[in-house]
């Protein structure tokens, strides 16, 4: 209740000690996961694509503006955990390449903020992902992710992490609101 966020609350307390510290409010530090869901018709398809960006839905972006004195903050104090953030202030105007019908991409929601088209532009260049229906399709693809949490990262590398069932929601971080 006390925040309308699924990023852990331990990630939550460390951005509001950044932000205070810094002076600057915690909206302008958002998580990742904050500005991205799935699409509510795609629902089946959550639990994979929460695997695939896990860890990219956990860090912060940082607006040009506050850069300097975030990553001076940060470098000035031992933090105790994992802290993975970008600078955004810098859009990469290149062409972006099309994504597959099949795409993830496709399948999720990015919120209207500042950091949209950054966003935008970087999940198509490392999360275009085809979601696909059958292990057939999963082993021709060149990414690809199947419903049940496999995942193809290139020709080579492929990862499941059974460790949680793909459907457990206790771990999930996407979403505009819990």
């Amino acid at each position: 209740e006390r925040q309308p966020s699924n990023i852990p609350a331990h990630m939550l307390d460390l951005r509001h000690e950044i932000a205070t510290s810094i002076g600057v409010s915690e909206s302008a530090l958002p998580f990742i996961g904050e500005l991205i869901e799935v699409k509510p018709d795609e629902a089946d398809w959550q639990g994979a694509i929460e695997r695939v960006l896990h860890g990219f839905a956990l860090s912060l972006l940082v607006d040009e503006r506050h850069y300097s004195a975030l990553s001076n903050h940060i470098n000035s104090r031992h933090l105790g955990q994992r802290l993975v953030y970008y600078r955004t202030g810098q859009v990469d105007r290149q062409q972006a390449q099309p994504v597959g019908l099949d795409s993830m991409i496709l399948r999720l929601t990015i919120k209207e903020c500042n950091e949209s088209e950054w966003l935008t532009r970087e999940l198509r260049r490392r999360f275009d992902y085809a979601c696909v229906d059958s292990i057939q399709s999963f082993r021709r693809a060149d990414r690809a992710l199947t419903r049940e949490g496999q995942i193809k990262h290139s020709k080579t590398r492929h990862e499941k992490d059974d460790r949680r069932s793909v459907g457990d929601r206790r771990n999930w971080v996407l979403g505009f609101n819990n």
